[in-house]
């Protein structure tokens, strides 16, 4: 299972190079996020479609970069003490 730490792109890396992004498939991604792949999956399809963005390459196989996940996870979250 991946870990968080999957999630940390090199300090040089560049953040919009495909050939230098990790993917995840929708089983890992939903290890990260500690969720069931039906959520993903759910969130996918949903209209309009919710949840980080992603790579439709066949019907079969869906990728998400671990660039936009980080960023996606960074959008949702909630301070508290910027929120009181």
């Amino acid at each position: 299972m991946p870990s968080n730490a999957d999630l940390t792109l090199p300090e040089n890396s560049p953040k919009n190079d495909a050939s230098e992004c990790i993917w995840r498939t929708t089983e890992e991604v939903a290890a990260i996020l500690k969720v069931d792949p039906s959520t993903i999956r759910r969130w996918r399809t949903a209209q309009p479609p919710q949840g980080p963005p992603f790579v439709r390459l066949t019907a079969r196989l869906t990728l998400y970069s671990t660039h936009d996940l980080q960023h996606w996870l960074a959008e949702h979250r909630i301070d508290p003490r910027e929120v009181a």
